[in-house]
């Protein structure tokens, strides 16, 4: 059987200090995003328009950098910068990577995900934050029964 990958997006709103992925981003959505993952894949990243792939204890400085700000060459090249980085971490065949975090990002990644051979699915494409916010929620609910 296939293990299941979440690769979650990050996010604006940051602590002030360096710390941890997983402590450096503090946005609800991103909160809620790392407790479905923790419940529901076998491992899980994130992906950063500054540091590209980040594993959960990766320690990282705060920063201000946005890929809306990339040209469309940088956005492609992050993009396969980060599927290379994932299969330093996961193979293709062993696994299925689900997807978390917007059109943006996702735009440049899903190509990339599919050159590399990954299988991959999008739980919440085309839903606005409100509603990833209370599907979060939902999924939560659904784990405390």
């Amino acid at each position: 059987m296939k293990r299941k990958i979440g690769l979650l997006a990050t996010a604006r709103k940051k602590a002030s200090t360096p710390s941890a992925a997983i402590d450096l981003y503090i946005s609800p959505l991103f909160v809620k995003s790392v407790q479905y993952a923790q419940n529901n894949y076998d491992d899980f990243y994130f992906y950063s328009a500054k540091e590209g792939l980040l594993t959960k204890d990766q320690y990282i400085e705060p920063y201000n950098v946005s890929i809306k700000n990339f040209s469309t060459s940088e956005k492609r090249e992050w993009a396969d910068q980060v599927i290379a980085s994932l299969e330093q971490h996961v193979k293709p065949s062993q696994c299925r990577i689900f997807i978390h975090g917007g059109w943006v990002y996702r735009e440049y990644l899903q190509p990339a995900l599919e050159k590399a051979g990954f299988e991959f699915e999008v739980p919440l494409e085309g839903y606005s934050i409100g509603n990833q916010l209370k599907w979060y929620d939902e999924q939560q609910q659904e784990v405390k029964k």
